[in-house]
């Protein structure tokens, strides 16, 4: 019968003009369950002073609001994509040989896309789509995973593009991860710390407006660019010295620079691996001594962002793939 679950499927293609819809060039490999697009209008139940318990004597809908959130496992190669409508737009990678290097510092512009979603019943497509929230979690013992809360500025059914090439998705697994903590100002990935770090949370919020515009329409008319969020919760073993040195850090507000590294695993080229790293120039804000982690104490330190004027970023994200190109 339609409408089985196997066969949603996603597509995505880059915009020239916010909202002006395109037809998909990419397959997208986002998670069956987690992934979806939502289109939703506000109920307003209209109740007047009729002298009647049955006082409700209209409905309508307010303007359309266009999101979804899109779940997939942290990939060098496939987030690429999140990235350019999360971060910054208008990034390129650098490299002569196989390997490119993607940088992504939070930029004044972002790209955005057409999306386009099978669901298994029914085909859509969501146009002027940027990345409101992108959050990074992950433990040792799990596959890291990335979530990208949406926002659109149109949605309404489809035909999917077709003819599009499929591939094999890299993932990265919990246990490629390696944690690095230096001073504030420093060069990040200089000081590895072991034995300590067993799971984590990175959340990076653009704080995207909705406007609407008196226009008789019902329709998104622009998405307004918010200030930048970024927060870091991770969770170290008790017993580690770097627990320890970070809470004597927390408690002095002295600055850290923490960098956390997936990958490095998959061979490019030569001793070329792919890999994202992401790096957060901050402070600790919380330091909570209650966890517990397989009968043996952790403590859970929050980070609050902090703008590095030396390495020029309060968050940087790099990913190293074989992709010369994004789209």
């Amino acid at each position: 019968m339609a409408g089985e679950l196997w066969r949603s499927y996603w597509q995505i293609g880059k915009e020239t003009t916010a909202g002006t819809n395109v037809p998909a060039t990419r397959i997208m490999y986002y998670d069956i369950d987690g992934s979806r697009l939502t289109r939703e209008r506000e109920p307003r139940v209209h109740r007047f002073a009729v002298g009647s318990r049955e006082n409700v004597r209209n409905f309508t809908l307010g303007p359309v609001v266009v999101g979804g959130t899109l779940v997939q496992p942290l990939s060098a190669s496939e987030i690429i994509e999140l990235l350019l409508l999360g971060i910054k737009g208008g990034v390129t990678p650098t490299g002569a040989g196989t390997a490119k290097l993607w940088t992504f510092v939070p930029g004044t512009s972002l790209e955005s896309a057409t999306i386009e979603w099978t669901d298994g019943a029914n085909a859509w497509e969501a146009g002027g789509c940027y990345v409101n929230k992108l959050r990074f979690t992950g433990n040792v013992r799990e596959t890291s995973m990335v979530e990208a809360e949406i926002f659109g500025m149109n949605m309404s059914s489809t035909t999917m593009t077709g003819s599009l090439v499929a591939r094999t998705p890299s993932v990265i697994e919990g246990w490629e991860t390696k944690m690095y903590i230096d001073s504030f100002g420093g060069t990040a990935g200089s000081t590895q710390v072991t034995g300590t770090l067993i799971n984590w949370e990175v959340e990076i919020d653009n704080q995207l407006g909705r406007k609407y515009f008196a226009a008789n329409t019902q329709s998104l008319g622009a998405v307004a660019m918010g200030e930048i969020a970024v927060m870091a919760k991770l969770t170290f073993e008790a017993s580690a010295s770097a627990a320890d040195t970070e809470f004597s850090n927390w408690d002095a507000t002295t600055k850290r620079l923490t960098r956390l590294t997936f990958g490095d695993n998959t061979v490019i080229d030569g001793s070329d691996k792919e890999f994202v790293t992401i790096d957060i120039p901050g402070a600790w804000d919380a330091f909570d001594l209650g966890g517990n982690d397989e009968g043996t104490r952790t403590y859970e330190l929050s980070m609050q962002s902090i703008y590095d004027s030396t390495n020029a970023y309060g968050v940087q994200i790099r990913a190293q793939n074989a992709r010369s190109t994004a789209w």
